[in-house]
């Protein structure tokens, strides 16, 4: 069984090596179209200006399975397909990842077994997203089912017909097996870890698409400087509480659009390449946190 993971990055340099890392050893094929989509052209970007380009061309790739593409996209669907073109005729399923996105090494081989047991057409992964750091994650709707469809079988011809929700136009004469986020997390205890709303720059940056591009209406005005930033930088857990019941969590939907989404505290262990880095992931989280308050 061959199995390609496959993403989409701009300047998303925060955990990308890490999750490279995760997933080389299991892959066939690594594919990567990295590159701005029109909003950020239009802000004069060309190519990722932090140290994504230079963890991708010095990451090491001995097998040579990695694939990379550059280049400028009117939007992520079109991003998505930029990478498909090199999928290999023999891949069995496209694994979707994005860079701040991690798997811990029992869970990719759990899935592999899953997928040669099952062999379902398409699975859904519950996100375990992470917000403000390390040590606190995102509940609510941020967990709904099948908030994120990652796998998916590929036959020859296999496109992507959307990125936002990721869907693929393939499998002619095949039917169709979901297998949906929860109940694969009943079965193999599975889920993301997902570093998405971890790094302040990270987030601000995000907030700036999401608004203008995403979310618009449907977001809080002022999100980062309201919600995000008081609560990092919140001195008591007291303080971080009259926040969430505040806005019915902290997240950047407003809570009469999407449902609440209260954070909750992380007593698990990080994938592998996370736990190996977090002295240095926590020391760039408080530099990030030092220079925005700065703005």
């Amino acid at each position: 069984m061959k199995v390609a993971f496959a993403m989409i990055v701009f300047e998303g340099d925060f955990v990308l090596r890490q999750c490279l890392e995760q997933v080389y050893p299991h892959a066939s094929q690594i594919l990567i179209a990295e590159g701005p989509v029109t909003y950020w052209q239009e802000e004069g970007r060309t190519t990722s200006t932090d140290t994504t380009n230079s963890i991708l061309q010095n990451f090491p790739d001995p097998e040579n399975k990695i694939k990379i593409v550059h280049g400028q996209f009117k939007g992520k669907d079109e991003q998505c397909n930029a990478y498909i073109k090199h999928l290999s005729t023999e891949t069995d399923f496209l694994w979707m990842i994005d860079s701040d996105e991690i798997y811990k090494t029992q869970d990719i081989e759990a899935t592999f077994n899953f997928l040669k047991e099952v062999s379902p057409t398409s699975v859904g992964i519950r996100s375990c997203s992470f917000f403000g750091g390390f040590g606190h994650y995102l509940t609510g709707f941020e967990q709904n089912v099948d908030n994120f469809l990652r796998i998916f079988k590929v036959t020859p011809g296999s496109t992507w017909v959307t990125h936002r929700p990721p869907t693929m136009g393939h499998l002619k004469d095949i039917d169709k097996k979901h297998i949906d986020s929860e109940f694969f997390l009943a079965l193999t205890g599975v889920q993301i870890y997902h570093y998405s709303y971890t790094f302040p720059k990270q987030v601000y940056n995000k907030m700036r698409y999401y608004k203008a591009k995403v979310s618009r209406d449907n977001c809080i005005d002022g999100y980062f400087d309201k919600i995000y930033l008081p609560w990092v930088t919140a001195s008591t857990e007291g303080e971080r509480k009259e926040i969430e019941e505040k806005y019915k969590g902290v997240h950047e939907f407003k809570p009469e659009i999407r449902g609440a989404c209260f954070t909750r505290p992380f007593e698990g262990v990080h994938p592998e390449a996370i736990e190996k880095s977090l002295p240095d992931l926590k020391q760039r989280f408080y530099t990030e946190l030092e220079e925005v308050q700065k703005k």
